[in-house]
């Protein structure tokens, strides 16, 4: 199977700027496992931003300092599995015309058993090159990426306990004409600044590729082994989108 599991801000990091080690370590072993049996994975992972506590700085030169941290760990922890991971920086150019080059480079990497993880661009200017329109955007990069190679499951891990109706129960099955019913449950983002109506984006986006006939799954990142309970169908773990 190709597996697409997109990571959170607020599940990465702190509120203070600290990634989450631990974490990463864990999803690395998850992701080992998976490539072990011959899956194909690849990670859109947020973050970057957020691994520079220094606020007054832009955006773009705290991504660009951030990237460097976050990688460092996933390459770090993939290795230790004797696995390569590679970066790719894409803006909405690469995705949105079906730039070959990229879906090409993408392919080869999960053929080598190279874990891309995928992040939007962030240190170029948006403004000036109205590159990163949608892929500023990490859950919209997301879909864009299981779109143009086709995968089979798409997993985003996010740091709250799950999806919750106006009683905060869990909502573990979604189907797609409900979309409307469910939106009107999203809350706003966390308080790290980068994911305003996060929820309410991760539910469309998750509608969308359900749309495409890619099984989408939103699940407690926190969770042990997170990713292998949503692969394994786990009863009543997370939230299945279905058509």
């Amino acid at each position: 199977m190709r597996i697409g599991i997109k990571l959170g801000s607020s599940l990465l990091t702190s509120n203070q700027g600290e990634i989450n080690k631990a974490l990463i370590s864990k999803i690395c072993f998850q992701v080992a496992e998976l490539l072990k049996n011959n899956h194909e994975v690849f990670i859109v992972s947020s973050g970057a931003v957020a691994s520079d506590p220094k606020k007054y700085r832009s955006k773009n030169l705290r991504s660009a300092i951030g990237q460097i941290k976050i990688i460092d760990y996933y390459s770090k922890n993939f290795k230790s599995h004797e696995l390569e991971t590679a970066q790719f920086l894409l803006t909405d150019r690469e995705l949105i015309s079906n730039n070959r080059v990229t879906k090409k480079t993408l392919i080869e990497a999960f053929q080598e058993k190279v874990i891309p993880i995928i992040n939007g661009n962030d240190a170029v200017d948006s403004e000036e090159l109205k590159a990163l329109e949608i892929c500023a955007d990490n859950d919209k990069l997301f879909f864009l990426t299981c779109s143009l190679v086709k995968a089979d499951v798409a997993i985003i891990g996010f740091s709250q306990k799950g999806l919750l109706d106006n009683n905060g129960k869990i909502i573990h099955r979604v189907k797609i004409n409900e979309i409307k019913k469910i939106l009107s449950y999203a809350k706003k983002g966390s308080a790290l600044g980068h994911g305003d109506d996060g929820m309410k984006t991760k539910i469309e986006i998750l509608n969308k590729i359900a749309k495409k006939g890619i099984r989408a799954i939103l699940v407690p990142g926190k969770e042990k082994d997170f990713i292998l309970r949503a692969l394994a169908n786990e009863k009543n773990f997370g939230t299945v989108f279905t058509l």
